[in-house]
């Protein structure tokens, strides 16, 4: 039996390292031992990061918009030929839209799609090669609470991670084969620039984010996954409750769901 690999040796592909968890995510592999590679487009945030994290000699920069294919396959290759293999992959990029439908405009929709889903399947076909020569390899989709029950003003957003939640499903089953694991976190509200820099149109009123949680929070149960992973993880145990509600009694999930964000939203009648 070939041992396993120590966390010292392993090799991590961390997208959106720019900021927020993905900057978390590459700060804490990097303290654990890991060699990570960090892809974002702004190359100058991405060298501030590599910076900051422990032995930075050992990490590699991947200036890469996920939505140009050409770019992102010359990413992989680039990764390649630093590691050779890879031992994780955080698939973590992904941006917002607070709008409603009849606001929205296509070119951003189109914009969120190739970049939380599209660039998510490329992805993960041009880092498969990678995985398959790594030790125990994982990849690790961050999605959201809103993955498994919709919610108004970010509809788009919500589909677009419900297809995520759909391609770590499939791809867990499809990639048995390959040994590699796949596992799904389910992110709630994060301490983050994501809200702030999400297109809103019409200045709809975004969460109340107060009381939301750390990215070194979920950070941490990134790393846990790759240690031992599971096929989904939430991070938010009434968000869980109410999803499971919305299978049973989908009328006392809008309820619930009204209540909980306020906004002017109305309850459906019929």
């Amino acid at each position: 039996m070939v041992p396993a690999q120590a966390p010292s040796q392993r090799r991590a592909l961390v997208t959106g390292a720019s900021s927020g968890i993905g900057e978390a995510t590459a700060g804490l592999l990097a303290q654990e031992g890991y060699r990570v590679a960090l892809l974002a487009r702004r190359e100058s945030e991405l060298e501030r990061v590599r910076a900051s994290l422990a032995h930075p000699e050992r990490h590699v920069c991947v200036p890469c918009d996920l939505r140009d294919s050409a770019a992102l396959i010359r990413a992989a290759a680039v990764v390649g030929e630093r590691f050779g293999a890879l031992d994780l992959l955080v698939q973590n990029a992904g941006h917002g839209y607070l709008a409603r439908v009849e606001e929205s405009r296509s070119d951003v929709l189109r914009s969120l799609v190739e970049t939380n889903v599209v660039a998510v399947l490329d992805l993960a076909r041009e880092s498969l090669p990678l995985l398959r020569r790594g030790e125990r390899p994982v990849m690790v989709l961050v999605s959201s609470i809103v993955a498994r029950r919709g919610i108004p003003g970010q509809v788009a957003y919500a589909a677009s991670k419900a297809a995520l939640n759909s391609i770590g499903e499939g791809l867990r089953i499809e990639w048995a084969s390959e040994s590699v694991a796949v596992s799904l976190l389910d992110v709630g509200l994060t301490r983050t620039p994501f809200f702030a820099t999400q297109p809103n149109p019409s200045g709809l009123p975004g969460p109340d984010v107060s009381g939301a949680e750390s990215p070194e929070r979920v950070a941490a149960k990134i790393l846990a996954l790759d240690r031992r992973p599971q096929p989904e993880r939430w991070m938010s145990w009434k968000w869980r409750a109410l999803s499971l509600v919305g299978l049973i009694a989908p009328r006392l999930s809008d309820r619930l769901l009204v209540r909980r964000m306020g906004g002017g939203w109305r309850t459906p009648e019929r």
